[in-house]
């Protein structure tokens, strides 16, 4: 997760910025309905944001904010927000967050002309930034999808009471397969990831009740879409349009109707050995039979070594950050938003790392 780190003596914001955007109608804190689509990374959750981003009514923030919770956490060194020069700045950090820039060309987003009759709390800042994309599409609502966030949803249940959460849940060796394919990441380490993503979220969404918390099993939605999108949209609260029926991700079936979702379960039977898949059910067997994935043997949720575990922290952060330099050495990044993915992915690994040290 991003790291928010406000700077000890904070250079003074003028009280009526120069530089105003549209005007936004201003919404009290409990009209905020925001969508979170939560999982474990390649869970399905980018594909699911993108097809419900189709609908009509529903904006789909493209990139992964990440920074929320850490938000929620430094929002008393904001001071009191009644203060013209605190909520500025509060406004000037949502604004400037760098997945918020790199979708608005680089730039942060402008204050709306009215913001002065907007109610002065971190739910509206974050509601009034995203709501000035969706604006663009013609909508008011939004949805964000950030993997990280699913051990964030109590605390952004919080912070916005109306808020409804969508966990999709997916295979945790394929979510592996899927790491290694892409990323050479190791599998051991992301299954164990896995684990505790699906447990905690589980745990946090529960609490919720049905009206606010919906799981999602991904290979269900990929094989029936019809069935569970409209199941998706009627917890929304939203009429069924088939455009959400609609994928531009890999999961869509190219090959028959253009863009629509197809199966996509199972690859990890072709892509590990039975040795790799003893080892990746050694570490989360109990769990994947817990919701309902066939495990070979009577499975654990049993931890590697802790230095294996900081090992490979290490080597698969690394791993990334070269990737990124790659393609950055090959031209692929033209503008600047390489240098924050970099920044980004450091930051990760420092966390992690800390994380694994004490634990």
């Amino acid at each position: 997760m991003l790291h928010i780190s406000l700077p000890r003596h904070r250079t003074p914001v003028m009280a009526d910025p120069l530089h105003h955007g549209p005007p936004l109608p201003p919404l009290d804190p409990e009209q905020l309905r925001p969508v979170f689509v939560v999982g474990m990374n390649g869970s399905g959750t980018t594909m699911l944001v993108e097809s419900l981003g189709r609908h009509p009514r529903l904006y789909a923030f493209p990139r992964e904010t990440r920074a929320f919770p850490q938000l929620i956490t430094a929002l008393q060194q904001f001071g009191d927000l009644a203060t013209d020069e605190n909520f500025l700045e509060l406004w000037n950090t949502v604004a400037s967050l760098p997945e918020i820039q790199i979708k608005n060309g680089m730039q942060p987003v402008p204050i709306p002309s009215n913001w002065r009759e907007h109610p002065r709390t971190l739910a509206t800042v974050i509601d009034a930034v995203m709501r000035h994309f969706a604006c663009q599409q013609g909508k008011s609502r939004w949805a964000e999808k950030t993997p990280q966030h699913v051990l964030h949803i109590s605390t952004l249940a919080e912070l916005f009471p109306q808020a409804q959460f969508i966990h999709i849940i997916r295979d945790g060796r394929d979510c592996a397969a899927s790491f290694h394919r892409r990323w050479k990441r190791t599998p051991a380490l992301t299954i164990r990831r896995w684990r505790h993503a699906v447990r905690e979220g589980r745990k946090q969404g529960e609490r919720l009740g049905p009206r606010r918390y919906l799981e999602v099993h991904y290979e269900r939605l990929t094989e029936d879409p019809e069935q569970w999108m409209r199941r998706i949209c009627a917890f929304l609260d939203l009429p069924f349009h088939p455009e959400v029926l609609k994928s531009s991700w890999p999961q869509s079936d190219r090959r028959g109707k253009e863009d629509t979702i197809r199966p996509n379960a199972d690859r990890w039977r072709s892509y590990f050995s039975a040795r790799e898949v003893r080892r990746l059910e050694a570490i989360a067997g109990h769990t994947l039979a817990e919701m309902g994935y066939v495990v070979s043997t009577e499975g654990t949720d049993s931890d590697p070594p802790r230095a294996a575990l900081r090992y490979w922290t290490l080597r698969d952060g690394l791993r990334q950050a070269s990737y990124y330099v790659w393609k950055k050495a090959s031209g692929e990044y033209r503008d600047h938003s390489w240098r924050i993915i970099f920044s980004l992915i450091l930051q990760g690994i420092r966390q992690q790392i800390k994380t694994k040290t004490r634990g």
